[in-house]
């Protein structure tokens, strides 16, 4: 299968990638943070290793570091360029919307999660229960926001299929985002948070809380109307602690590594696709059921005799029965 075709809005004044979207038979819209973006250098993310059944294109909106929270807001507001995208007066019916969010409102969260002051073995200890309820209350407004405003009554997009994805587990460490795995530009996000948790229960920890998030996106599934959850949760082989650098699955603390979105993305994409052929096979129009050849012969036999008897006597009543 070919990988699809990645292109961000600004390309699309460029004649021949709007000749490649119009030419694809898969209209994908992505929105979302570094997993759809960047979180190193060179660029790779989960839209460059997605393959389709049909030729596709994705027009990527991602920005690293977007918390779905922001995210939202400013597509209820008109001020996001998903908002152009998906419910401005004549904007394209696009085949599917992919979402990635989620992952920096925890980060983003995490002074206000971690208790001080803890001494237990149990990573559950150090999290603060309101803040936690709180983050996962601000999550489900967040994706309730985006599809509220997809299923706007003026919207070219209402009930067209959203898919989010759950992060899988990372481990805490001293690995930050780099430039051609040299030179650190970023992070790492975890493990300076975590501080004040002792060393051994991090992972513990983070495993918890991305637990957590996934059920919160996973509880969405049932509640709001075509969006589709795609649990990626132990795909990813995890790395050591003391890590420093890009490690086999995973390119840094959080990012996974081109090969880990080489395995996360047909996890993706393959929801995707089984979905929207499924539903091409339920659209399609019923067959009309042609007569057996026999019945066919049948019915010229019965027209023969018909017209002989009609021939000799024009006043002829009801004609033979059909056999």
């Amino acid at each position: 299968m070919p990988n699809a075709w990645i292109v961000r809005p600004h390309q699309m004044h460029n004649p021949r990638a709007r000749a490649k979207l119009e030419r694809s038979e898969l209209k994908i819209l992505a929105k979302g943070d570094s997993w759809f973006s960047t979180g190193s250098f060179p660029v790779c993310n989960m839209l460059q290793q997605m393959q389709f059944s049909k030729t596709a294109c994705i027009v990527n909106l991602a920005i690293p570091g977007d918390p779905v929270a922001a995210m939202s807001e400013r597509i209820q507001k008109g001020e996001d360029e998903f908002s152009l995208q998906v419910g401005a007066p004549g904007a394209r019916r696009w085949d599917a919307i992919l979402l990635s969010g989620g992952g920096n409102d925890l980060i983003d969260a995490l002074p206000s999660l971690l208790r001080t002051g803890i001494e237990s073995e149990c990573a559950s200890d150090y999290v603060d229960s309101q803040a936690l309820h709180a983050l996962q209350q601000g999550i489900r407004a967040s994706y309730s926001r985006i599809v509220g405003f997809r299923d706007r009554a003026d919207s070219p997009n209402r009930g067209v299929p959203i898919f989010v994805h759950t992060y899988d587990y990372t481990t805490p460490s001293s690995a930050p985002a780099r430039i051609y795995n040299l030179l650190a530009v970023t992070g790492p996000w975890l493990c300076p948070r975590m501080r004040g948790v002792p060393p051994h229960l991090r992972t513990a920890l983070s495993n918890y809380l991305l637990d957590r998030v996934a059920q919160t996106l996973c509880s969405l599934q049932a509640t709001l109307p075509n969006f589709i959850v795609i649990d990626t949760r132990g795909t990813l082989r995890g790395v050591a602690p003391e890590t420093s650098s890009r490690c086999g699955d995973w390119e840094n603390e959080i990012h996974p590594s081109r090969a880990g979105y080489r395995k996360l993305a047909p996890l993706v994409a393959g929801v995707v696709d089984q979905h929207l052929c499924r539903k091409a096979t339920v659209a399609r129009p019923a067959e009309v059921s042609l007569p057996a050849p026999e019945d066919a012969v049948a019915f010229r036999l019965f027209c023969a005799d018909a017209t002989g008897m009609l021939a000799r006597n024009p006043h002829a009543g009801i004609l033979p029965s059909f056999p």
